[in-house]
């Protein structure tokens, strides 16, 4: 399936049309590459940059078995299908090139320190089904391959394959016989048959890694069959081998069984564990019920490091929660959850990691918390703390008779939130245990550990005390820089005149984005969650 030395050697040979698509049209456009000069010409490409996206038309020379920029121009923003260069993984997504009468997908990667930027060709892939590659077997549908059991070595996940996985499907051992999911742009995967915890379900063990790479006009899907109910599957799971807490004092390494599949383990000493890049991917129709209150979510995270890259993801029709972090350190940007019956991000078991920029939007007749934040559910001061920083939320509650609150803060969690909007829950925020009131400390004398600034409520009822109170959530949120009213919204974005729009504060810490709003978008301009995600409204 793929010829990437193949290519390499015998590059200046080829007469290439590189495909990629215009503004509007559902009709390729080409650029092209001239053997006599080795000049190719991409006439669209998106360059994508921390919040920002620009577009160029660009040109490279072939040089050797590289690519070298030698021109490019800005050109107005476009949509449909396109070449993306991205910043943070350094390669360039080329959705069609035509060689001969064979179709690819190639990716580029630039050449780090180069300048003038130069680009290798790290892969290239038939864009044609030719069948299923050794490590699966054909699957019941044309253009279809199953997948099973445990993944040991690296692999390649293709947009020309529609993967099925036959129950649970595992990427590595524990910390052994490591390996690397790669998924490409605009590939789909289903996961069919089974429940409880032989639902299918597709895990990364601590030690391997996934390689998600989907782009704003080439989404990766994971999704359930039918796509009709929530539920259809089992969901992904990483497991990391960042500090978690649940262990007895002083044990060196910390390793915890994960709630469901009892038989796996996450945890570990290292806080910067990488285990890969998950980047526009939709995870659609997920959730399997093992036992009471232990389920498998849309998209579990156990004890995953800050060295893993998640950014651009949507969770749809989740059968329980949306995200469930257990411990850890991992950090993510872009979250879209929306339709979760359960809470649309829960954490527990001491996670520190970072949020920024979160639209949660609970359906009308089911779903729990926007927010339900533990640090640990039998020792409520179990050290790490959880304590994460999250900012740029806006969280969309609902009413009813089994609607909650918009966040809970609960069995003696910490936790720093920033520039973030709760709105239509019958309660927005409440604060519960004791061991909780504990570690905020006192409105007017707090000691760090819970806080929230430059934010927004406006809901039912505002605020709820939960046992073992010792001040009121109330004082607590409105003796820092909050307020209570109407944030004038329309559906998720503000509107002209919202006091969101210069309602937030910059965050001290690198990962996030200087911001000077509050909520997940600056103005009804800014909207994020278009092309890429599923239809939610």
């Amino acid at each position: 399936m793929y010829h990437i030395q193949c290519i390499k050697k015998n590059f200046l040979a080829l007469s290439a049309v590189l495909a990629t698509g215009v503004a509007s049209t559902a009709d390729a456009a080409t650029a092209t590459f001239d053997p006599a000069t080795g000049i190719v010409n991409l006439p669209i490409v998106e360059v994508l940059s921390e919040e920002s996206s620009a577009f160029y038309s660009a040109q490279l020379q072939l040089n050797g078995s590289e690519l070298q920029l030698t021109a490019a121009a800005p050109i107005a923003a476009t949509t449909g299908q396109r070449n993306v260069f991205d910043f943070d993984t350094l390669s360039v997504h080329v959705p069609s090139v035509t060689v001969g009468a064979d179709d690819f997908y190639v990716k580029l990667k630039l050449v780090p320190g180069s300048d003038p930027l130069r680009f290798t060709i790290d892969q290239l892939a038939d864009n044609a089904f030719k069948g299923c590659p050794s490590f699966a077997q054909p699957g019941a549908s044309a253009n279809s391959c199953s997948l099973s059991g445990t993944i040991t070595s690296d692999v390649t996940l293709t947009k020309n394959i529609e993967w099925v996985l036959q129950g649970p499907v595992y990427v590595g051992g524990d910390n052994t016989q490591s390996a690397t999911l790669t998924i490409n742009p605009g590939t789909k995967i289903i996961g069919v048959g089974g429940s409880g915890d032989q639902a299918a379900y597709l895990w990364i063990r601590r030690g391997s890694r996934i390689m998600a790479e989907g782009t704003p006009d080439n989404p990766i899907v994971m999704t359930g069959p039918s796509e009709l109910v929530a539920g259809e599957w089992g969901g992904l799971l990483i497991s990391g081998n960042a500090p978690v807490n649940g262990c007895n004092a002083g044990v060196p390494l910390c390793e915890v069984p994960f709630e469901a599949i009892v038989s796996e383990l996450y945890g570990g000493n290292d806080p910067t564990d990488n285990s890969g890049v998950i980047k526009y991917t939709q995870i659609r129709y997920a959730g399997s019920a093992v036992r009471q209150d232990e389920e498998l979510n849309g998209f579990t995270l156990n004890g995953v490091g800050s060295g893993t890259l998640i950014d651009y993801v949507q969770v749809h029709e989740g059968l329980d929660d949306g995200v469930e972090v257990f411990g850890g350190t991992v950090q993510m940007k872009h979250l879209v959850l929306t339709n979760i019956q359960d809470d649309s991000l829960d954490w527990t078991n001491g996670w520190q990691g970072r949020v920024q920029f979160a639209l949660i939007k609970q359906a009308a007749a089911i779903g729990d918390r926007g927010i339900e934040a533990d640090n640990n559910e039998k020792n409520h001061d179990d050290a790490p703390r959880a304590q994460p920083i999250l900012s740029n939320l806006t969280i969309l509650g609902r009413v009813g008779d089994t609607a909650t609150q918009g966040i809970l803060l609960r069995r003696g969690t910490g936790a720093n939130i920033w520039n973030s909007v709760i709105v239509g829950s019958p309660v927005c925020l409440m604060i519960d245990g004791e061991r909780t009131f504990a570690n905020a400390g006192t409105p007017g004398n707090l000691t760090g550990s819970l806080t929230i600034q430059n934010s927004y409520v406006n809901c039912a009822t505002n605020f709820a005390d939960g046992e073992g109170a010792a001040f009121t959530t109330s004082d607590w949120f409105l003796s820092q820089l909050n307020k209570a009213e109407d944030p004038l919204l329309s559906g998720y974005l503000p509107t002209t005149g919202s006091p969101l729009t210069l309602g937030g504060a910059p965050v001290s810490d690198a990962f996030f984005s200087p911001v000077d709003y509050a909520g997940a978008f600056k103005d009804s301009n800014s909207d994020w969650t278009k092309e890429w995600t599923v239809n939610f409204n």
